[in-house]
């Protein structure tokens, strides 16, 4: 690439691609005089460069910055190539997001997975409380690192397509900028396209269902058929899927799903205290076997224990 030499001189000194994504590319890096590693996110070579596209990539970072929470992963810079091309500065990750923990295991233990979620719901409820919407919170999205004390930590990522409250107090909506098929909720497929706190909340019940069944709740062949069945309100039977989950943590995660906003929790953070009598008080179990360490979303490998991007 053109660029990497001006960046290996100046400030950071490449190293390896470590995900690829729709919109954009991963590579971790070094600091070239301070020896931090890091991971630096670009638009892909073979995107577009409108304007649209580079104003909503500098406002991801901006937006992801202003978020200042354990759970969430850190913006640490923006900054520009020589054609003045932005680029976010990222914290370096160690471990894999919950879709490659996955589909290497399968469905998780649901008190490991109830964790996880409580822990994004931390990471979600401070986003939402300066006015952010993420909008496209599924299990790719949620990274398992490890804390200092060593102990399983969840970080949100990819705040690419997130909204953020306007003046007015009312989320701004790109209704043409849905999140994933399985993972969108009902009243952002609708004709007004509107997103608020509840939609994430139906992303987390998504996400928890998909941990603890091993398939989206809604998921059809194709991404149509995926949208008619969220529409329906009709939600799978969970513990059909598990009979060994308790009936009532299958209610809350039916509560996430419902068609109608009101029927769900108001808040991430009622969410997460509904959970708590399902989570585990010791590290979760899965974290106690090996992890095999990755990056951030790295390219699949031949095992298909992969991150996706």
């Amino acid at each position: 690439m053109i660029w990497a030499k001006q960046l290996i001189e100046d400030n950071y000194a490449l190293e390896r691609v470590i995900g690829c994504g729709d919109s954009g590319i991963v590579i971790a890096a070094r600091h070239a005089r301070l020896g931090l590693r890091v991971a630096l996110k670009f638009l892909r070579p073979d995107k577009p460069r409108t304007p649209e596209v580079i104003k909503r990539f500098v406002r991801e970072g901006q937006i992801t910055a202003r978020i200042q929470n354990a759970h969430v992963t850190r913006v640490l810079d923006i900054g520009r190539l020589p054609d003045a091309e932005p680029f976010l500065v990222l914290e370096y990750l160690q471990g894999c997001d919950l879709a490659a923990l996955l589909n290497g295991r399968g469905p998780l233990v649901s008190a490991d997975a109830v964790e996880y979620v409580r822990q994004a719901c931390a990471g979600v409820a401070s986003a939402h409380a300066v006015g952010v919407i993420h909008r496209d919170l599924k299990p790719s999205n949620l990274f398992l690192t490890m804390a200092p004390n060593g102990t399983p930590l969840v970080k949100i990522l990819d705040f690419g397509i997130a909204e953020q409250n306007s003046s007015s107090g009312e989320p701004t909506v790109n209704p043409t900028e849905l999140g994933s098929a399985p993972v969108v909720a009902p009243e952002q497929l609708r004709a007004e396209g509107r997103a608020d706190v509840k939609s994430d909340v139906w992303a987390l019940g998504a996400t928890l269902f998909t941990l603890l069944s091993g398939r989206p709740p809604f998921a059809r062949s194709y991404a149509s058929e995926t949208y008619l069945a969220i529409l329906s309100g009709r939600i799978p039977d969970l513990t059909a899927l598990r009979p060994d989950i308790e009936r009532p943590l299958a209610a809350v995660v039916e509560r996430c799903l419902a068609a109608d906003p009101e029927q769900r929790f108001g808040s991430a953070a009622e969410l997460a205290a509904a959970l708590s009598p399902f989570a585990k008080q010791s590290p979760p179990a899965s974290s106690r076997r090996p992890i095999r360490a990755r990056t951030h979303r790295e390219p699949p490998a031949k095992t298909g224990a992969a991150s996706h991007c």
